[in-house]
């Protein structure tokens, strides 16, 4: 059951809450959030090893009275004011090792995959480890805003570790979180920084998954036991093989051969591709091509005197030779002059068809690295380190996301209707989809990885405000793709046209 307030006093005081996100953006993303509710009042930014957000007489149902990951949230549910710190962390906080009697040279690597493994922060990691335990001392409650995917179930129960040392009151002075479910730990789901889905992840506050994070824990340890082991194995043996690999030193080095249960893999991939360029034999091929220019009538502007200029306006239209290539150059040579002695073609068949072409489905990683790059001619590295930035940036939702498909309580009208103060195509565009029934509600795809929405903007912007051009043409391809998926399908004519010279 969740927990009942000890006394009035407890009922009376705002309650006291940190918030912990996964990454800085987010962090200010929630910030701004509670301080726009009605009748929050927002304190100065502070900073230790990150930025510390604060916010008083933030109201929503009293985190004492939630937890249970079923519970649905009611509207006319009584609130309660509570003060809001946020902050954040980079990542995970802990990291594992093996101990020093485990060295390269100490153990055979066999060793490896029975030797205990220790858990500790890394320089960069202390500061934030610190900060955690020192702002936590003095909360009620602890709410972890990390990413709602299995990573970030397991980096929100390190965050937990670590604020239940600074403060055991949040575990009831209990060690472990899992042996008392009904802790002052709460885990917020949400998939974007709206304000709407922040303020409903308020009202239906859940609990940390167990499964979840044993499920990374058993896949970390094994990646990590299997990838010491064959990383020490083959460097060792390979030293002995190859000059370039020995080192004078009896530990690893820049020399080391690493193996990862990813890696070999994708060094699979690589090398099938290599192999097939490689025992590519190239063929010479020869094709007919014929070109028609389509005269589509006399068109005109207005010049500075008022007199209108007119010209013609013509299309090109390429046709396909039903043969499509020939390797006989001699061959293709004959047909040629037979087609220049003809000296016309005859239409044979002249047919069309209504084609609609369906809108796309909702933005997944793969799909926006294939189109950024068609369209950007952008690699998938560079694409997604501006879409990282964009995303640290609140510009758009999380980059890495394999789904397709929006959820029901998605806010699309809202999120369309803040691009119409937006200057130039995007306004237009979203003027024209709010009017006149052009809207519709996107279409599902066949993958959801139930912790990330599609790829989607999240604010509203001029693309020419961002002064980076690559995160320009990423951003506006996002939005591009989005308001597409919310649009009717395209409606067209296909025209198809078969024409002879000679015998072709």
């Amino acid at each position: 059951m969740p927990r009942r307030p000890n006394n009035n006093n407890e009922i009376n005081r705002q309650l006291i809450v940190l918030n912990v996100a996964e990454k800085p953006s987010v962090a200010r993303a929630l910030a701004e959030v509670f301080s726009q509710c009605s009748g929050s009042v927002e304190k100065p930014m502070r900073r230790t090893a990150a930025q510390i957000f604060t916010a008083e007489n933030v109201q929503f149902p009293s985190v004492f009275t939630q937890g249970n990951c079923n519970r649905n949230a009611r509207a006319n549910e009584s609130t309660a004011p509570h003060i809001m710190i946020t902050t954040s962390i980079r990542g995970h906080l802990s990291s594992t090792e093996f101990g020093a009697a485990y060295g390269w040279k100490s153990v055979p690597p066999s060793a490896l995959f029975d030797a205990p493994i220790e858990t500790g922060y890394k320089p960069d990691m202390e500061p934030l480890e610190q900060m955690l335990r020192t702002e936590s001392r003095n909360v009620d409650a602890l709410i972890l805003w990390l990413d709602c995917d299995r990573e970030g179930e397991a980096i929100a129960h390190e965050v937990r570790e670590v604020c239940i040392r600074g403060n055991p009151r949040l575990n009831n002075g209990l060690s472990d979180p899992r042996a008392n479910p009904n802790n002052h730990i709460y885990r917020a789901k949400f998939s974007t920084v709206l304000p709407g889905e922040i303020k409903q992840a308020l009202r239906s506050l859940g609990r940390v998954n167990e499964n979840f994070v044993d499920a990374v824990h058993a896949r970390s340890e094994l990646d990590f036991r299997v990838g010491a082991a064959f990383t020490r194995f083959q460097t060792l043996r390979l030293q002995k093989k190859f000059q370039g690999l020995r080192t004078g030193s009896n530990d690893s080095s820049s020399s080391v051969v690493s193996y990862g249960p990813c890696q070999f893999p994708t060094l699979g991939f690589v090398v099938e591709r290599w192999a097939r360029i490689e025992t590519f034999v190239p063929e010479d091929f020869w094709f007919l091509e014929m070109k028609l220019e389509l005269n589509e009538g006399r068109g005109g502007h207005m010049n500075g005197d008022g007199n209108v200029n007119e010209q013609s306006r013509s299309r090109t239209v390429h046709m396909t030779w039903k043969r499509v290539r020939l390797y006989d150059r001699l061959m293709t040579m004959v047909l040629y002059e037979s087609c220049l002695d003809a000296g016309e073609a005859v239409v044979t068949s002249l047919s069309g068809r209504p084609k609609n072409k369906w809108r796309p489905i909702p933005l997944a990683t793969v799909e926006l690295q294939k189109r950024a790059s068609k369209y950007l001619r952008i690699g998938s590295e560079q694409l997604m380190k501006a879409a990282e930035e964009l995303y640290n940036s609140g510009l758009i939702s999380y980059p890495r996301t394999e789904t397709e498909i929006f959820r029901p309580e998605f806010e699309h009208l809202q999120l369309i209707q803040s691009f119409q103060g937006v200057n130039g195509q995007f306004g237009e565009y979203a003027t024209k989809l709010l009017t006149n029934n052009n809207f519709l509600n996107p279409r599902k795809g066949q993958n959801d990885d139930s912790a990330h929405p599609p790829i989607t903007p999240c604010k509203a912007v001029d693309p020419q405000s961002i002064q980076d051009h690559v995160q320009r043409g990423v951003y506006t391809l996002v939005v591009k793709h989005y308001l597409a998926c919310c649009s009717r399908d395209a409606i067209g004519k296909e025209t198809e046209i078969i024409t002879k010279i000679s015998s072709e």
